[in-house]
């Protein structure tokens, strides 16, 4: 089906990508972030606000991963999206997300 949407600055429909960072102990935090995507053949772009404790993460730490939510997922990826790391530190074990640290950089990868 197509649907017409104009001249926009955006696609649909968009990926929804799952953040991960660690925080400055070590514990893993991930978020649903709705406006990212791919810049460059080795960059993606993501639009975070400040707010975010995956956003503190990120800049204490300088790393994070990107993971693409499936249809198996939807639950968990809505919770991680709604639930702060700020108010709920534990929410990946809250959601039975289980973590590795990636081989690549210092930041969670989910399993």
């Amino acid at each position: 089906m197509r649907k017409n949407f104009g001249k926009k600055p955006w696609m649909y429909p968009l990926p929804v990508l799952i953040i991960g960072s660690y925080d400055e102990n070590g514990v893993p935090d991930a978020m649903n972030a709705a406006w990212g995507g791919i810049y460059e053949s080795d960059q993606v772009v993501l639009c975070l606000s400040d707010g975010h404790k995956t956003t503190q993460n990120i800049k204490k730490r300088g790393a994070f991963t990107v993971s693409f939510a499936d249809a198996g997922h939807v639950i968990e990826a809505d919770y991680v999206g709604i639930v702060s790391a700020n108010q709920t530190p534990d929410k990946l074990e809250k959601v039975g997300f289980h973590t590795v640290k990636s081989e690549y950089v210092d930041a969670p990868i989910i399993k």
